[in-house]
C-alpha cells in the first residue's frame, strides 16, 4: 500500500524562506538551472520554485514547468530528508534527469 504524498502548503518555502536562501550561500550550478539546499527543523523537505518570465514569457509555459518541478519533488521527496531546496530556472531546455539527479544527491 502506498502513501500518497502531496505537495501541500507546508512542504511550501515562503517568501522570506527564499530570501534566506538566496542569501545564504553558493549553489549548486548546472546547465539550464541552479539548485540551493539548506536543513530545515521541520523533519519534512520545503520546496521552492523561481521559473522568471525571462526564461518562460508566457504564463502557460511558467505555470506548466513549475508543475512538471513540483511532481518531480513530490516523487522524490521521500528520498530528500529534512531540506529546503529552492531551485532557479535559467534556461527553457533543463533536462529533469540531471534535476532529480541533484536532488537526490544533494548533501
Amino acid at each position: 500500500m502506498s502513501v500518497r504524498r502531496r505537495y501541500s502548503r507546508r512542504l511550501r518555502l515562503g517568501t522570506t524562506d527564499i530570501a534566506a536562501l538566496l542569501a545564504g550561500g553558493p549553489a549548486l550550478r548546472r546547465p539550464g538551472f541552479s539548485l540551493l539546499v539548506r536543513a530545515n527543523p521541520f523533519g519534512v523537505p520545503r520546496l521552492g520554485l523561481i521559473v522568471p518570465k525571462r526564461v518562460f514569457p508566457r504564463a502557460v509555459d511558467r505555470n506548466r514547468m513549475k508543475r512538471v518541478l513540483r511532481e518531480l519533488f513530490r516523487a522524490t521527496q521521500v528520498r530528500l530528508g529534512s531540506r529546503d531546496i529552492l531551485i532557479r530556472l535559467s534556461a527553457r531546455k533543463v533536462e529533469l534527469a540531471e534535476v532529480e539527479r541533484c536532488l537526490v544527491g544533494s548533501p
